[in-house]
């Protein structure tokens, strides 16, 4: 759950570029946000394919990358791809151009000032005869959203440590079995203590306990990530090119709140099935609903573009002044 308020400094931030807005609330766009929605819209056109391989799997790079360049009103791209093969390269490049720009346009809201297509590698299709066709790919794979760090991450930071101390143990008693160092023998002192230990009664509530913790250990290991973000789709991408945070999210419904006539301020909270959006009203509006259709209307096309559908709740209370 994130909660932002819409009263700050009217400027969006691009990077390290700041322009007015004329709005209430900030909008931080980073330049890795750019390049991958330069990388996605690349991957849109049939014939550029991923590729890791040779010197780029050493170095972790893989194709197709972006090296992008904001400006003040525009966005140059520099797009090094892999082709499939046989494929008309300008055409290729011209695709890619096509692609990137009216992605930058719908989803960051900069026009693309210039592109560079770099042709950096070509992979060979498995029919050498049969020539790439022109037609749209057929859909690729839903991307996953980015999540949590795993709930097991915990038992497994605890048992990594614990196998370092059994190491370190079973490392300290060969040095005492051959002679190296003087010390007790860890080991055949607790051997031999195990070897004494008979029946007790504190034996049932310890194994009652013992699987009580591997159950639970069970369910950790096997639980999902918890996702952290939201898809916002594009008319060029059937699939989620950019994830948000919820703080993303409320951040520009409290933005397009605020705009709304006879709204003073704004305060919204996004969960994964809700969006609220406690609105303050000047003293001079006395019509509520209207105040609330409005604030509704002022937040529908930030909504529409998430893959997610949430409800929306609108309250409206009497202003601070």
């Amino acid at each position: 759950m994130a909660v932002v308020d819409s009263e700050g400094p009217d400027t969006l931030l691009v990077d390290e570029t700041a322009v007015d807005t004329g709005g209430p609330g900030t909008l931080v766009i980073k330049d890795r946000a750019i390049e991958k929605v330069a990388v996605a819209a690349a991957l849109s056109v049939p014939t550029v394919v991923r590729q890791i391989g040779g010197l780029s799997r050493l170095t972790g790079r893989e194709l197709p990358r972006a090296d992008v360049s904001v400006g003040e009103h525009s966005v140059s791209v520099n797009l090094f791809i892999a082709v499939a093969w046989p494929c008309r390269i300008s055409e290729v490049s011209t695709a890619v151009h096509d692609a990137v720009a009216r992605a930058l346009d719908s989803i960051v809201g900069l026009p693309l000032h210039r592109s560079n297509v770099v042709v950096a590698a070509t992979s060979c299709t498995d029919d050498a005869e049969q020539p790439v066709s022109s037609e749209p790919a057929a859909a690729a794979p839903r991307p996953r959203p980015p999540t949590a760090n795993p709930a097991a991450l915990p038992v497994a930071l605890v048992s990594a440590v614990a196998l370092l101390g059994l190491a370190f143990v079973a490392g300290r008693e060969f040095l005492i079995v051959h002679g190296t160092i003087d010390g007790a023998r860890w080991v055949q002192n607790a051997v031999d203590w195990a070897a004494g230990v008979h029946w007790a009664p504190w034996m049932i509530t310890a194994a009652v306990a013992a699987a009580v913790a591997g159950l639970v250990l069970v369910v950790i290991g096997l639980e999902p990530r918890t996702r952290t973000h939201t898809g916002a789709t594009s008319p060029t991408s059937a699939s989620p090119m950019v994830w948000l945070r919820p703080t993303d999210v409320a951040r520009m419904c409290s933005d397009h709140a605020g705009t709304v006539p006879g709204c003073e301020s704004a305060r919204t909270t996004v969960t994964k099935r809700l969006v609220t959006i406690d609105v303050h009203r000047s003293g001079s509006v006395t019509d509520d609903d209207t105040l609330t259709r409005s604030v509704r209307d002022a937040v529908a096309p930030t909504l529409a573009v998430l893959a997610d559908t949430r409800r929306v709740r609108v309250r409206v209370k009497q202003g601070h002044s």
